[in-house]
């Protein structure tokens, strides 16, 4: 029978299955280099696979290893069952087509072959392990950070990069390659939130990692949230048009001097570019918001309203209603992400690591759970269009002044 545990406890060894995560990297290490001396770092903090720097002949790489299609949080919470489950699971999840480290090695050789964007170098597969070579510059979130002024640019260049992918060439390759659905925002969203086991799940939300009545108050907010998102799914249209890159959050591009890469790709159908804008713009306003500067938070946030308002003006021309009806649509998915990482934060067990950024966020949950549920409200609501986007930002704006 599956085991399920509430947040902030370990139904799986943390200790087991990083030792494990070791052990399988250093054998495909091995075996791709055999004498060569590869030697292992320490692990990458982080939520969904296990990861760590790889040093072959003193080139630096980079392993990824996946446990079961699911994130790491999920397993060490028991959502696969037990350690003993989970191991007989995954050796033929290893062998198998769908493994998801597998199909990121197509996506990333596809769009090594498209060209644009440029992703990182791939090393090597085996075992299930996925080595990439390290990428030279620093990520966009770490870019906004320092020079938030330049938000708006910073983002169009991410977009920009990313129209031959949103095009016909992208379409054309996914209609024969495998989807990583697992990394879907509006999937993690009703695989986390609809379901019998979704309401334990949300009153478990920060148990070990915030207390008493701010807890408290964040799994309220968070509830009333996601019972209204899970009423607008029907604003996300329906798939099978448009390939996106799927996980392009603002770690997941690196500068270096003019010249963008992006990493951990997770290719998957939508109807247009909307998913990549909402994910995207919602993990920068994060960044605005554990931002330590008042004035940076609000330089970010005007990027981001600028870049979806252009982004707004720019689709279908001369059909109000349409332009409207894809402005809603990146909302409900901008609210779904931020609902799925922070409760995610905020249900990993102590002996996981964070990234500094999930960590500044878990500090911040209340404001952005309070975001969450105002913004969530609104969409609820009869306004639309430029009226709605004034509204949505008007109550971002608040909520510095009430909560920062």
């Amino acid at each position: 029978m599956m085991t399920l545990t509430t947040s902030g406890e370990t139904a799986v060894s943390a200790p087991l299955l990083f030792e494990a995560s070791r052990r399988a990297i250093a054998q495909a290490a091995e075996d791709l280099w055999p004498g060569r001396g590869a030697a292992l770092g320490p692990q990458c903090p982080g939520v969904t696979s296990y990861a760590c720097q790889v040093l072959v002949d003193a080139q630096e790489l980079y392993a990824k290893y996946s446990w079961l299609s699911s994130s790491l949080v999920s397993i060490l919470r028991g959502a696969r069952g037990a350690w003993a489950d989970v191991q007989e699971a995954q050796e033929p999840y290893v062998r198998s087509v769908d493994l998801v480290t597998r199909r990121e090695l197509q996506h990333l050789e596809f769009l090594q072959q498209l060209g644009r964007p440029r992703v990182c170098d791939t090393a090597g597969f085996r075992g299930g392990v996925l080595f990439t070579r390290a990428v030279a510059g620093s990520t966009i979130a770490e870019e906004l950070a320092v020079r938030p002024w330049d938000t708006a640019p910073l983002l169009d260049s991410v977009l920009l990069s990313l129209r031959e992918l949103h095009g016909e060439e992208g379409a054309r390759y996914l209609r024969q390659a495998w989807p990583i659905n697992e990394r879907s925002v509006v999937d993690v969203f009703t695989r986390k939130f609809r379901g019998p086991a979704a309401v334990r799940y949300v009153a478990g939300l920060g148990r070990g990692r915030l207390v008493g009545d701010e807890r408290q108050t964040v799994v309220d907010l968070l509830g009333n949230a996601v019972r209204r998102l899970l009423r607008l799914t029907s604003a996300v249209r329906p798939r099978q048009r448009t390939a996106v890159f799927g996980d392009l959050k603002p770690e997941h591009v690196y500068l270096s001097g003019h010249r963008l890469t992006f990493i951990d790709p997770a290719l998957q159908w939508a109807a247009g570019p909307e998913p990549d804008l909402a994910k995207l713009l919602g993990r920068a306003l994060l960044l605005g918001f554990c931002h330590h500067e008042l004035r940076a938070e609000r330089q970010i946030t005007e990027g981001v309203v600028s870049v979806l308002s252009r982004h707004s003006q720019s689709v279908s021309r001369g059909d109000r209603t349409d332009r409207a009806a894809r402005l809603r649509e990146v909302m409900v998915l901008w609210l779904m992400d931020t609902v799925n990482i922070l409760s995610t934060c905020l249900s990993a067990s102590a002996d996981l690591p964070l990234t500094s950024n999930q960590l500044a966020l878990v500090a911040k949950a209340h404001r952005v759970a309070a975001v969450v549920e105002r913004v969530s409200g609104l969409l609820v609501g009869s306004a639309s269009g430029l009226s709605l986007l004034d509204a949505v930002f008007h109550e971002v704006e608040h909520s510095a002044l009430d909560l920062r």
